[in-house]
């Protein structure tokens, strides 16, 4: 136990028969529940396909996880209060690389005799086809790129989340009997009244937000040289050629923000900036991500806000900026960025990547809804259209990969409800 001595005291415990304990800080903490003590306790004992057949019973993304997670396990970890967390995510990360090769899904025959098509195959939609092709149903996904995984397939730089691993894990929900059908824009190619003459039985809408927010300073534009960060990273993950100039600055405090400053340097750029009207404790990318900015060269610049834009020839070539200082709270609790008098200034820039936030496209979902308006209740996963359900970020706005999973996975016990009423 590196380095603690335990009496025979520290072991014994004293339960009375009507007690009942709680779940473990570490799996209360993790949005699908993982037992996170339970496959430690298998790596430990070399028990490694046991250990990741554990964590597959809950995570349809495992390998990914490894990868990418947040991990609020480790947060909530209690070995802390000792000397420090245990490194849950590596240790995920360690079984999914020793075991899957070993490791055969479940592959169960589609006995319920119903059919549920999700639209999108990011974490949402893949863990709510996982959950459901494993319950016995026949699932179809419907991705519009053309490689599976949602954002996971582009927005997260491959340096971040190798091709290969995301491959593990897809490859693995195939297995169990989910068909993926890549190239297909819901909305253009297919619509609702196409899948249910297919046969469909129950539709997830798990589309996420990929439609990046503006800026929206004063002299907002079309100019060239400014990106959303979707947009940048996608071209990037397409192999497009970019050249971003000698000096970019990325706008934004999130993983996108990290992620797009360091493909910015990537793609050769002599400097990048990083623009945050916050401080670094209010940031909300992962620690881990800015460490690995800041030591590939990112300079970020906090307290620090953006106001117009510098163009000539309707092209970039930097920004208006001014310093700030937190004052009282907003409504999402976070405290809020305000503009110091005077303390404008000017930074040069040969671009400038928007990495504020994303919004579900929903002009392109009416397309496929036959126009009409889709009404969403968030606590339900539930519309106003019968049988259409919806899960991920598009339901409850940008998350983490493993809040959509959690997301995906109650969305598909609501179609189970739903189908199971149907008879």
């Amino acid at each position: 136990m590196r380095g603690k001595i335990y009496s025979n005291q520290d072991g014994q415990v004293h339960l009375k028969e009507e007690d009942s304990l709680p779940l473990p800080k570490c799996q209360n903490a993790c949005p699908i529940l993982q037992d996170v003590r339970g496959y430690i306790r298998l790596i430990a004992r070399k028990q490694y396909k046991e250990a990741l057949e554990l964590i597959r019973s809950a995570n349809a993304l495992p390998s990914i996880c490894g990868y990418v997670c947040h991990h609020p396990c480790e947060s909530a970890c209690v070995r802390a209060n000792l000397d420090e967390a245990l490194s849950i995510r590596s240790l995920k990360r360690f079984a999914a690389e020793v075991a899957s090769p070993s490791l055969l899904p479940v592959n169960p025959v589609a006995s319920l005799n119903k059919k549920v098509s999700i639209i999108g195959s990011g974490p949402a939609g893949l863990a709510a086809a996982y959950e459901l092709a494993k319950t016995g149903y026949k699932v179809e996904i419907i991705e519009s790129y053309h490689r599976p995984g949602g954002l996971l397939a582009w927005a997260i730089p491959e340096f971040r989340l190798p091709r290969e691993i995301l491959k593990r894990d897809i490859d693995f929900i195939e297995q169990t009997g989910v068909e993926i059908r890549t190239g297909i824009a819901f909305g253009k190619d297919l619509t609702l009244a196409d899948l249910e003459k297919a046969g469909t039985d129950a539709v997830i809408i798990a589309t996420g937000t990929q439609k990046g927010l503006a800026l929206a300073l004063e002299n907002e534009g079309d100019y060239e040289g400014c990106w959303d960060c979707l947009k940048f990273l996608r071209c990037i993950s397409d192999g497009m050629t970019l050249e971003p100039g000698r000096q970019v600055i990325v706008v934004g405090g999130g993983n996108a923000a990290m992620d797009s400053a360091r493909s910015a340097l990537k793609k050769g750029a002599a400097k990048v900036f990083l623009m945050y009207r916050r401080g670094p404790q209010e940031m909300p990318a992962d620690r881990e991500e800015v460490k690995a900015a800041l030591a590939e060269g990112v300079e970020i610049q906090y307290f620090t806000m953006p106001l117009t834009f510098i163009t000539q020839d309707h092209r970039i070539t930097g920004l208006i900026c001014a310093k700030t200082e937190l004052k009282d709270r907003d409504g999402q609790g976070q405290p809020r960025p305000v503009q110091i008098e005077g303390s404008e200034f000017s930074m040069p820039a040969d671009m400038v990547i928007s990495a504020v936030g994303q919004k579900a496209d929903h002009d392109s979902l009416a397309n496929g809804l036959g126009g009409k308006k889709l009404e969403a209740d968030t606590g339900s996963l539930t519309t106003n259209l019968p049988k259409v359900f919806v899960a991920g970020d598009f339901a409850m706005g940008s998350s983490t990969v493993v809040e959509a999973m959690a997301n995906g996975k109650k969305s598909a016990m609501k179609v189970h409800d739903y189908l199971s009423r149907l008879g």
